[in-house]
């Protein structure tokens, strides 16, 4: 058995420990030396390990990028080296505009790894052919962009995502010892001559920098994935940091963050929680090191009677009594309103989804044929007479009094009956539009 396929064989039992055995490996399959090596290296214990490999079920899985002249010969040729060697093909096709300002090789990645995952099913493994230089140009190129202990860990072996995995078995090896396995195989693989284009900091790297490191030190690639493993285990040391100081600052809504108790931690504690909040707990780009730092001075650290915020990417950090909120940043339009006969969800500026649940005797009450029902937001003036009181009140002091923080008070939306406002959506019906026993009404909710 050849050195390559032992390797990824002992990475695969590996993996094993991770999580249930896969239902599929998926090879991301680019037509490249090394994913053309991890291509037969799978095959090849499919057919002579069975009983050894965790899973004998393999596809492959293609992206026509469609910004090589070549672009759709390079597909027929993995599909034809798959039908060979009798793997399932999938290709995707990807339609790429390039938005001003941003890499064309970070957008293509990005694009590359969100179709290959929409493809996955429940109980996939995708292979990635990443190897050891790989994973030392990865610790470079973070390195020279300032990144921190996460980014320096670069490249993980294996990644959970949701009820699939993402694997690189190939990390241990070198590049050299790939290629000389892909020579041995019967079949060629592709040279995508953009891998040369020295505009792009990677290939500087690989071309012009590396090769003059590695002559004063020849194992720099092995050192440097050695860097990356410690980073790694720092990063795990840092999340279950968080994770034990986060219990005392986490509130029940997941994008809330409660700050006069994260106050009595270290401030690099509480820079590290901070993190861990923003980017495991709630899924948004991680701010840098400057936007971390502005956060404490500038937002938690503001006066009583300052309504600060924050915004990096397209999130923008506020902070209302000692909560910080966190949300995706989008241009508010108050003027917006839409009819609504509760049948289908309807979706709101922003991206929330509005829908009406019939129940029987609660809710809003099904207003009379005539009665012309919409939905909008305050824009002045509004009045509501909650349940249990005799009188209107205006929805202004209303909402100060439920506590809701000024920026979210004019995105609330108001279910109108013939101009009337009849239910805040998410704080309170308003008298005399509730529903009474015996009478059909509908819950109005947000979709989460």
């Amino acid at each position: 058995m050849h050195s390559v396929v032992a390797s990824i064989l002992s990475s695969l039992l590996s993996f094993q420990q991770h999580g249930p055995t896969p239902k599929r490996y998926v090879i991301a399959y680019s037509g490249g030396c090394d994913s053309h090596a991890l291509l037969f290296a799978i095959n090849e214990l499919r057919h002579r390990l069975a009983q050894q490999l965790p899973c004998s079920d393999i596809a492959a899985i293609h992206v026509n990028h469609g910004l090589q002249a070549e672009s759709d010969s390079w597909q027929q040729h993995c599909e034809t080296v798959c039908n060979e060697l009798a793997i399932d093909f999938i290709s995707i096709r990807l339609e790429l505009t390039i938005p001003k300002g941003e890499s064309l090789e970070a957008y293509a990645r990005t694009a590359r790894y969100e179709a290959i995952r929409e493809r996955l099913q429940e109980g996939d493994m995708l292979l990635l052919a990443q190897h050891q230089d790989d994973q030392a140009e990865t610790v470079l190129l973070q390195a020279l962009r300032g990144s921190g202990v996460k980014g320096l860990a670069a490249m993980p072996e294996i990644t959970e995502i949701g009820s699939r995995w993402q694997a690189r078995p190939m990390l241990s090896l070198c590049k050299d010892q790939i290629e000389d396995y892909a020579k041995s195989l019967s079949s060629s693989w592709i040279d995508d001559p953009s891998n040369d284009d020295l505009r792009f900091d990677r290939n500087y790297l690989r071309h012009q920098v590396i090769p003059d490191i590695k002559k004063r030190w020849p194992s720099m690639s092995e050192t440097l994935s050695r860097v990356a493993s410690h980073q790694a285990d720092a990063d795990q040391l840092l999340t279950e940091l968080a994770f034990s100081d986060w219990p005392s600052c986490k509130l029940n809504d997941r994008y809330q963050f409660d700050t006069v108790k994260m106050a009595r931690l270290s401030e690099l504690r509480q820079k590290n929680l901070l993190r861990f909040w923003i980017g495991e707990q709630c899924g948004f780009p991680v701010p840098d090191t400057a936007s971390c730092q502005q956060i404490l001075d500038q937002v938690i650290m503001a006066g009583s009677n300052a309504d600060p915020e924050l915004r990096w990417a397209d999130v923008v950090l506020r902070r209302y009594r000692g909560v910080l909120y966190i949300e995706k940043y989008y241009v508010e339009d108050n003027r917006w309103q839409q009819s609504w006969d509760f049948s289908s969800p309807l979706t709101l500026p922003g991206g929330d989804t509005l829908q009406a649940q019939s129940v029987e005797g609660q809710g809003l009450s099904l207003p009379a044929e005539q009665s012309r029902v919409s939905v909008r937001f305050r824009q002045g003036g509004e009045k509501c007479q909650l349940p249990g009181r005799r009188h209107r009140h205006e929805l202004k002091k209303l909402l100060q009094e439920w506590g809701v923080p000024p920026w979210q008070r004019d995105r609330i939306p108001l279910i109108c009956i013939d101009d009337q406002v009849a239910q805040v959506v998410g704080y309170s019906l308003c008298e005399p539009f509730i529903a009474s026993a015996g009478q059909i009404g509908h819950e109005i909710y947000i979709k989460e």
